[in-house]
């Protein structure tokens, strides 16, 4: 293999692994247009990056629990905001907004949260 085969293959590698990384990241997924509100109880809590989430445990209105997933930024970005991994944990009853997915309505990414504390987050000026 001549050195221009390599470099071109080397840039394609990379050209690649870009695209790989920004369709890791991407929130394209959530219908950014719908804001959707549940109250339920944590049953996991997950302060990790790239991006952190956490399962809370609905009832909906015919009394069955309903199993949702909330996703949010990572953990870097959340401690900048003042999030603590002490914030949620299991047991704690909370209410939460956010994006709904577009395919599954018990998947959601984070816009807002009243802790069980009575804390109150906004996702209102952070990037993805």
């Amino acid at each position: 293999m001549n050195s221009m085969t390599k470099k071109i293959l080397a840039l394609c590698l990379v050209w690649l692994a870009a695209a790989a990384a920004q369709a890791h990241h991407s929130t394209a997924n959530f219908d950014r247009n719908q804001v959707v509100t549940i109250t339920g109880t944590v049953t996991y809590f997950a302060f990790t990056n790239p991006h952190s989430f956490f399962d809370i445990e609905v009832t909906d209105a015919d009394g069955k629990k309903v199993p949702h997933k909330v996703f949010a930024a990572g953990r870097v970005l959340l401690a900048r905001y003042d999030w603590k991994p002490t914030d949620l944990k299991a047991g704690d009853r909370i209410t939460v907004s956010g994006y709904p997915d577009r395919k599954d309505p018990t998947f959601m990414y984070l816009s807002r949260i009243v802790f069980a504390s009575g804390k109150v987050w906004e996702r209102s000026n952070i990037p993805d």
